[in-house]
């Protein structure tokens, strides 16, 4: 272990038992470790020391600076057609005006034309997420109803980018399924192949035709990019209670089962200024009490590889001010930071503070995560450009392996996916979240507080 991951990882073992074995279930952290912190948090998922997934302890950080960032932008008025589906698969115009002011008609027959950028898209059919028991315990699907700007009760979302297709690509579609996730977000570069068709045809061989699906473009997308869209939106149309406004994938605001993200092309397609307006707009305007931006592209800081900065620190800076979790894609690893709180001051670690494996989200609070072991290919850690990095809570890449702030050794990398469970333990501010590999493996485990 390098000595500066001994430090970051000495506050959490001397709060809670550091433990070891390799596991293959879902893994979450005892009320003790939070109290230790002081904090009031969710209960355990319910498993034992031994569902562990690896031989590393979890640990602490060291205490970083304070807020920063840039404040939103006003809360933008809301224009376009608002686009329903139904079980013909036909589109009804509703409100008779585009964003534009030009009367439209009802479209009675099936849809063949996109409703525009502007457009709402809400599912009204089909299904509305997967029901059963979850790994934990508790019951997945529809829960309890929270408060007003609360997630469903115990909403498990998976998060997913750079696909590729293959055998890799598919063990990743069943995990999603055994894990019983209600719904995924695809974080960009499908199948690599401009194949739309076949993207689809592979993805409801595991999932079916109606699973939920939201996905944002990536840059191996934009060739066929209305192809793909078009799936997207059908897939979208048998979501029940789905709402998507703006152009779908590519500068959308979409809300599910109380849960709100913001699907963004920035880096990818269109300027970053347009897509900086829209980020502070539409975080600006919502109120749900959780919140994702997820993107294709990245920074460079908040990567594993050697990605330049496709983004903007602006709209992430956006992001942070409003308390949004940061999801992206493209980097073909793993990585989560810490909480942060001045995204963008690489001088001051990005306001990097508190433990690796507690985070906390809200105004001027966040963290980041890219999840791009979709089952494309893995990646080294680039230890010349990030080995003197310290706000990094997890790292998971082809030759390294960080979680929670403890070195692992002795792995051999596999693909997998991000989940984020939300509402749990009975508390609508309480979040999970862990990276499972497709071997089983629990890579990395947290817990999050919105404060």
């Amino acid at each position: 272990m390098h000595s500066r991951h001994f430090l970051l990882g000495l506050p959490a073992c001397l709060g809670i038992a550091c433990s070891s074995g390799a596991g293959t279930e879902q893994s979450g952290f005892s009320s003790a470790t939070l109290s230790a912190s002081g904090y009031t948090s969710p209960a355990s998922t319910g498993l034992t020391e031994a569902d562990t997934s690896s031989s590393g302890s979890t640990s602490g950080g060291a205490p970083g600076s304070t807020d920063g960032g840039t404040a939103a932008e006003p809360a933008p008025t809301t224009g376009g057609a608002s686009t329903t589906g139904n079980l013909s698969g036909a589109f009804e115009t509703s409100d008779g005006t585009t964003s534009g002011g030009v009367p439209t008609t009802t479209q009675d027959a099936p849809a063949t034309t996109d409703p525009g950028p502007d457009a709402t898209t809400t599912g009204t059919s089909g299904t509305s997420g997967t029901t059963g028991t979850t790994g934990d315990g508790t019951t997945g699907g529809q829960g309890k109803p929270g408060p007003d700007n609360a997630t469903d009760e115990n909403l498990l979302v998976a998060l997913i980018g750079d696909q590729g297709t293959g055998s890799d690509t598919k063990a990743v579609y069943e995990l999603l399924l055994s894990e019983k996730a209600d719904f995924v977000i695809i974080l960009g570069d499908f199948d690599y192949g401009d194949d739309p068709d076949a993207w689809a045809s592979e993805m409801e061989s595991v999932l079916g035709d109606s699973f939920p699906v939201f996905g944002v473009i990536g840059n191996h997308d934009t060739d066929a990019w209305s192809g793909y869209q078009d799936k997207l939106k059908a897939r979208l149309a048998k979501i029940a209670g789905a709402s998507c406004e703006g152009d779908l994938g590519v500068k959308s605001s979409c809300t599910y089962r109380g849960l709100h993200f913001v699907l963004s092309g920035l880096g990818t397609k269109g300027s970053d200024g347009d897509h900086e307006k829209h980020i502070a707009q539409v975080l600006a305007a919502d109120d749900h009490l959780w919140s994702l931006c997820t993107f294709h592209k990245n920074q460079r800081d908040l990567q594993a590889g050697d990605k330049p900065d496709d983004l903007t620190w602006k709209a992430l800076q956006s992001c942070q001010n409003d308390g949004s979790i940061i999801a992206m894609g493209h980097e073909h690893s793993y990585a989560r930071t810490r909480t942060l709180t001045d995204v963008g001051n690489k001088g001051a670690s990005h306001g990097a503070t508190g433990m690796a494996e507690l985070l906390e989200v809200g105004p001027g609070r966040t963290f980041s995560v890219v999840s791009g072991l979709g089952g494309k290919s893995i990646r080294d850690w680039d230890s010349g450009l990030h080995g003197n990095e310290d706000w990094w809570g997890s790292v998971y890449t082809k030759n390294y392996w960080l979680k929670n702030g403890v070195e692992e050794e002795n792995f051999e990398a596999e693909h997998g996916a991000l989940f984020l469970r939300f509402f749990v333990d009975g508390d609508p501010n309480a979040a999970q979240g862990y990276f499972k590999n497709i071997k089983g493996d629990v890579i990395d485990e947290f817990e999050i507080v919105h404060k």
